[in-house]
């Protein structure tokens, strides 16, 4: 191996177990650009759903950029509006950073 790393976004999907159990939605790796789109859509499939809570596992993400904090910030609003809570669970110390250098970490529930 040359010392690259793999460049992708991991994606599991745990349904709600009970109606008062959340969803969790565990992702890893790049939040990017080029790898948004599979959380997007797994989101947007989340908020056509009646639940009180959804938590994103981002305990494996290992870079976030620009359109990873969009991406973050259009879920949690809409969320917010349905009613729906919505969490990220473990973000490295990384990414908090990152959310913390934009401005936007207050906007999240974050849970360390």
């Amino acid at each position: 191996m040359n010392g690259e790393r793999e460049v992708g976004l991991t994606l599991t999907v745990e349904p709600a177990a009970a109606p008062d159990v959340p969803a969790v939605v565990t992702i890893g790796g790049d939040l990017e650009y080029g790898t948004a789109g599979p959380l997007r859509t797994a989101l947007l499939g989340f908020s056509q759903r009646d639940a009180d809570a959804l938590v994103l596992d981002m305990r494996d993400v290992e870079f976030l950029d620009s359109t990873g904090i969009s991406l973050l910030i259009q879920a949690k609003q809409r969320f917010d509006a349905q009613g729906t809570r919505f969490v990220l669970r473990h973000p490295p110390p990384r990414v908090t950073r990152v959310l913390e250098i934009a401005g936007v970490a207050d906007m999240f529930t974050i849970e360390s």
